[in-house]
């Protein structure tokens, strides 16, 4: 939990920074960075099963969307949305399954 305030502090900063230049906001992230590191190293971060799964959802469920609306656009041979919305709801009870499974 530290470790987010931190992290949401550091971003706050570099939004309200006026005069941020690309090699300082490269050196303050690489000190980010080095700061996570040798915070990991002194209080390692467990991952289960279960927050790998909760950590996956929103980014797979961003690419989802992006396939959804732009199925006509992105492919040669465009999916019927009935198996797409078939795809995405078996994708989404495997996970739900998951993450159940692993309480």
């Amino acid at each position: 939990m530290v470790l987010v305030v931190i992290w949401i502090c550091f971003i706050l900063s570099m939004i309200f920074s006026e005069e941020l230049d690309q090699p300082h906001y490269l050196l303050f992230s690489g000190l980010m960075l080095y700061f996570t590191y040798i915070y990991n190293k002194i209080a390692p971060f467990r991952m289960t099963a279960r927050k790998i799964v909760l950590f996956t959802i929103i980014p797979n469920l961003i690419f989802w969307y992006i396939g959804f609306v732009y199925n006509d656009f992105l492919s040669l041979t465009p999916i019927s949305y009935e198996l797409f919305v078939f795809l995405l709801f078996t994708y989404t009870y495997l996970l739900l399954y998951i993450f159940a499974e692993h309480a």
